[in-house]
């Protein structure tokens, strides 16, 4: 098993735990250091506040989901002990080879048992093969038609609060309007239902968020509207489903990853180098989102990976953190999506750069601006679609100018000469280059359609040179 600090880093569940056992790694504090002679299992111990050494260890027989335990009072997972373990083995301490522990084996039986059984448990349930019995015709048929009919309900609750007028709906309106939502969860819409309360959330906010609630009201209608249509063709083939569009999980589904594995959405063996990565807190959501975008080695694509964690439950829910190393993934699970599809990751493992990873992104970057632009005008136009997609441009000549308000802008523009405008609070930094440095290189840009100016403008979240990829947005 190849070890890095990058690896453990993505293994603890908070900055804390992180500072903590590389203190206790540079301290010395672990005795006993063991593995076994095919690195699958590292063993130590290590002085706490107790009498007695706690027992750690980490087992990487399933090097996507490694198993780290310690008899420590922490519920921390895994705890600092486990963290601090890890990094002694990074820093060169001396190992022994030992054999694997009669518990551990113990457990290690137990838990391949276990996964053998639900895998063949799993195989017999979703044969896909298998024709579908007119049970399940039956049971999906009329889950669609109590959608429709929620659907019903839901148009009429738009319009009337429409015709009220967003103004003039008061503490009591309110109230009435979240009752009436509550309802909607009686006719398996959640996702129609999760967006109605979305607009409900922006609607008690102060000023600030009323054009959101006009947009969250524009969004309802297509939604409501393209929910419909689809649910109506769908009765003809109850059972079929929608990979190629969101609008599935818009309504209600919830995409497990043996449904896109089963529907061929998926890529094998695929090599990710992550661009940007970001913490985005939204207050009237009340909820963290960590988002990277990762660049496909394989076939160009920018996919994207969301991590929600609502204020309530930050302490249950772990934080993704930035991964600087290219990621080389056994299975990749792509969800419905647009330009930039969401994926989740099965087994993966980190390597280190090669001077063909940089090639590759260059390789990938558009250097057509306005064949790109059109690409992303195409999207943002339907209400459903992500409002802000990402692109990588190659930027031929680059220089900063200044309008009537004194603020600062950056013009980039391709070899044909066309020039995109870009905005954002990453400007700054991006003035901070060496003019030299920006002139031939590639750059990843977060698109946005201004509604004051009416122009599509982009803000810079790195740039891809020869040798490395600094990031503007972190």
């Amino acid at each position: 098993m190849n070890i890095t600090t990058g690896y453990i880093d993505t293994l603890a569940p908070n900055p804390a735990a992180i500072s903590n056992g590389k203190s206790l790694a540079n301290k010395g504090s672990f005795k006993n250091l063991r593995k076994t002679p095919d690195g699958t299992l590292l063993l130590g111990e290590c002085m706490g506040s107790g009498s007695k050494a706690y027992s750690c260890s980490i087992d990487f027989t399933d090097t996507a989901k490694p198993v780290p335990r310690c008899n420590c009072p922490s519920r921390q997972f895994p705890c600092k002990h486990v963290i601090g373990l890890m990094y002694a083995y990074t820093q060169g301490a001396v190992f022994l080879e030992c054999e694997v522990p009669e518990d551990i084996a113990a457990k290690r039986k137990a838990t391949e048992k276990r996964a053998t059984t639900q895998k063949t448990e799993k195989a017999k349930r979703e044969d896909i093969d298998a024709p579908p019995s007119k049970a399940k015709i039956t049971a999906a048929t009329k889950k669609i038609d109590t959608q429709l009919e929620g659907i019903e309900i839901a148009e009429k609750l738009l319009k009337n609060i429409v015709l009220t007028g967003l103004a003039s709906i008061d503490a009591r309106g309110l109230k009435a309007l979240s009752d009436q939502i509550t309802q909607l969860g009686n006719y398996r819409i959640r996702g129609i239902e999760k967006s109605f309360e979305e607009l409900h959330m922006f609607m008690r906010q102060d000023d600030a968020h009323f054009t959101r609630s006009v947009s969250q009201l524009i969004f309802l209608r297509a939604l409501l509207k393209k929910s419909k249509e689809h649910l109506t063709l769908k009765k003809t083939s109850p059972l079929t489903m929608a990979i190629d569009s969101e609008i599935e999980e818009q309504i209600d589904h919830v995409w497990k990853l043996e449904d896109l594995h089963a529907h061929g959405s998926f890529l094998d063996s695929v090599e990710l180098f992550q661009l940007s990565f970001n913490v985005h807190d939204d207050p009237a959501k009340k909820e963290y989102t960590d988002i990277g975008y990762f660049l496909c080695k394989q076939n160009g694509v920018i996919y994207t990976t969301k991590n929600h964690r609502p204020y309530k439950s930050l302490k249950y829910i772990k934080q993704d953190d930035s991964i600087m190393a290219p990621l080389v993934a056994k299975t990749m699970y792509i969800y419905p999506g647009g330009l930039n599809p969401r994926v989740r990751f099965g087994e993966y493992t980190l390597r280190e750069w090669q001077a063909d990873d940089y090639m590759a992104i260059k390789a990938f970057a558009s250097e057509d601006f306005a064949v790109t632009a059109k690409a992303v005008k195409n999207q943002i136009k339907t209400p459903l679609a992500n409002m802000h997609p990402v692109a990588i441009l190659y930027i031929n000549e680059l220089s900063f100018v200044q309008d009537t308000d004194g603020k600062i802008n950056a013009c980039a523009k391709d070899e044909n000469g066309t020039v995109q405008l870009l905005q954002g609070d990453t400007l700054p930094m991006l003035m901070l280059f060496d003019k030299a440095l920006l002139k031939g290189v590639s750059m990843l840009v977060r698109y946005e359609n201004n509604i004051d100016s009416g122009l599509l403008t982009a803000q810079p979240l790195s740039v891809a040179t020869n040798s490395g990829i600094i990031r503007l947005e972190y």
